[in-house]
């Protein structure tokens, strides 16, 4: 079994700085507490705000307006009080929900994010702007609806959804989308002066979803929401459609299509959905294999066309499953996560080989299959074929 990737960056076991994390926002129902959560970094190397060498939080005292080509950091406003670590080094002791705590949980956000993934690149991230911009500058609250990142900031406003304000600071999806444009924009470039049709921008969306939702997985308490609310049954497409259009797993949600290539417009969101469900679907594929392997599912489930399950196929998978999953949960926890790993290495390891000035779906696609092995391999190179991203 593979090690998580959080603990292959931490210094040494045990170490590290504790923060809580909502992995869904906390207004989202079974979401309402934050899992505490280490990060690699060490107490002694954040100060107040919190800031360290590679990024920090400035947090305007006054309405700010959001950044763009005519405005870049550092913001010379003034700020909110930086917000200081607990007596002990580590920021758990901090109410989660109260406002100073939007730069914190922002923060700890970004940094989780950069711990998983800097393991499946495989090294650090340095900053695409780190010549003339040396830290990442947090902005946790503006007066908008959006959240962006660029050139060496992530801000981010609010939500007015369901009547009231709801920062998207504390919104970890949001978070881990512009994160993963960060990191594209780090890995492989920026295409200066490429067109709009260029599939770099809707590759870089799809990217930067697809972050977001292994991301998310990383969270042991996601994973066991997930597999509960589900009884273990991720099978594609039938009853996850109608899981994901109540469940408060933003990510699931939004991976959960049937979109092809030829079906797309030329919004880059909208392109980028094939991609962000090949993904999905591997994974998806990939933990029945697992399952299978580990003797929590019957073999005949490798052999089932997922996208054209009948409603009888569907049933009796499913009252197995639930069998299964009620006798054995933590396989089904391991199964999921080896996939959720296997993927995102490949994903990880294939940013190697691209180039934003060049690149195309099917030559990125290329390289996530190249990057894989056998089975993961093999149901990579399936997925974006069907989704006509491989031809």
């Amino acid at each position: 079994m593979d090690l998580h990737p959080d603990v292959a960056l931490a210094p040494e076991a045990g170490t590290g700085t504790r923060f809580w994390i909502f992995p869904q926002p906390p207004f989202i129902p079974g979401y309402e507490q934050p899992d505490r959560v280490w990060l690699s970094i060490l107490p002694n190397q954040i100060s107040d705000g919190p800031s360290d060498a590679l990024m920090y939080v400035a947090d305007p005292l006054y309405s700010k307006q959001p950044y763009g080509m005519s405005r870049l950091p550092p913001f010379d406003g003034m700020r909110r009080p930086p917000v200081r670590a607990g007596p002990d080094g580590h920021f758990d002791s901090l109410d989660p929900l109260s406002r100073p705590y939007l730069g914190v949980h922002a923060y700890a956000c970004i940094h989780r994010v950069l711990d998983i993934w800097q393991s499946y690149l495989g090294h650090r991230v340095h900053w695409f702007f780190d010549a003339t911009i040396p830290r990442l500058e947090i902005i946790p609250f503006v007066e908008w609806d959006n959240a962006q990142a660029g050139y060496g900031f992530l801000e981010l406003g609010r939500s007015q959804a369901g009547g009231s304000p709801r920062p998207y600071a504390l919104n970890f999806d949001a978070i881990a989308h512009e994160v993963g444009h960060l990191i594209i924009f780090s890995e492989i470039g920026v295409p200066v002066g490429a067109s709009r049709e260029s599939d770099f921008f809707p590759f870089s969306e799809g990217f930067s979803d697809c972050v977001s939702l292994i991301t998310f997985l990383s969270f042991d308490s996601a994973i066991d929401r997930l597999l509960r609310r589900t009884q273990g049954n991720l099978l594609l497409h039938n009853e996850l459609n109608r899981f994901a259009e109540t469940s408060p797993e933003t990510q699931i949600r939004l991976a959960t299509n049937f979109r092809r290539m030829s079906e797309v417009t030329r919004d880059p969101h909208d392109r980028a959905l094939p991609f962000v469900g090949a993904v999905f679907d591997t994974i998806v594929e990939l933990y029945h294999r697992n399952l299978v392997a580990n003797g929590s599912a019957e073999r005949r489930l490798l052999h089932v066309d997922l996208r054209n399950l009948t409603l009888d196929e569907f049933d009796r998978f499913r009252e197995l499953t639930v069998q299964s999953f009620r006798t054995k949960p933590l396989f089904f926890q391991l199964a999921l996560a080896k996939a959720r790993d296997d993927v995102g290495r490949a994903l990880g390891t294939s940013l190697m080989k691209l180039d934003a000035r060049t690149l195309t779906f099917n030559q990125a696609a290329r390289s996530i299959v190249d990057a894989a092995d056998g089975a993961v391999a093999e149901a990579l190179s399936a997925n974006f074929a069907w989704r006509e991203i491989i031809y």
